[in-house]
C-alpha cells in the first residue's frame, strides 16, 4: 500500500510494475473506497532508476483518511496495481496509529517485536 501525505498537490510514487517500459500510453485510473469517486490521470512525469519506476501526477479527488484503488495501463494492459491510503498525518503518527486496537487503550508500539503482547 501506498501512502500519500498531504492530500492535496503534486504526488510522487515509487513504483515497480510489470514492465519498465514507458513508451507507450500509460493511464492512470484512481477509485476512493466506500463511494466509488473515480479520476482518471493521464498527464503523468515518469523517472525510472535501478530498481523502481518515480512517477509524478497530480491527483484531485484525494479525501483525508481514505484508501484509493489505484490500476495504471499502458496501451490499455494492466501495468501496476496498488491501494493508496491519503492522510495528513506524520510519519512517526502512521507508525503509532498503524498498531491501535479498539478504542485506543490497548496498543503496540509500531517497532516493538510481534509477540503477541500488547500495552494497557
Amino acid at each position: 500500500m501506498l501512502i500519500l501525505q498531504p492530500t492535496s498537490g503534486e504526488k510522487t510514487i515509487e513504483i515497480a510494475p510489470r514492465t519498465s517500459d514507458v513508451s507507450g500510453t500509460i493511464v492512470m485510473k484512481l477509485r476512493r473506497d466506500g463511494d466509488g469517486v473515480n479520476e482518471t490521470i493521464t498527464s503523468l512525469t515518469f523517472n525510472s532508476t535501478a530498481n523502481f519506476i518515480e512517477v509524478t501526477f497530480t491527483p484531485t479527488i484525494l479525501k483525508e483518511d481514505s484508501t484509493y484503488y489505484l490500476e495504471m495501463t499502458n496501451n490499455d494492459e494492466l501495468w501496476y496495481r496498488d491501494k493508496i491510503y491519503a492522510t495528513s498525518q506524520t510519519e512517526a503518527e502512521i507508525k503509532t496509529e498503524k498498531h491501535k486496537i479498539g478504542n485506543g487503550t490497548i496498543y503496540k508500539p509500531y517497532n516493538t517485536v510481534d509477540n503477541n503482547t500488547y500495552i494497557i
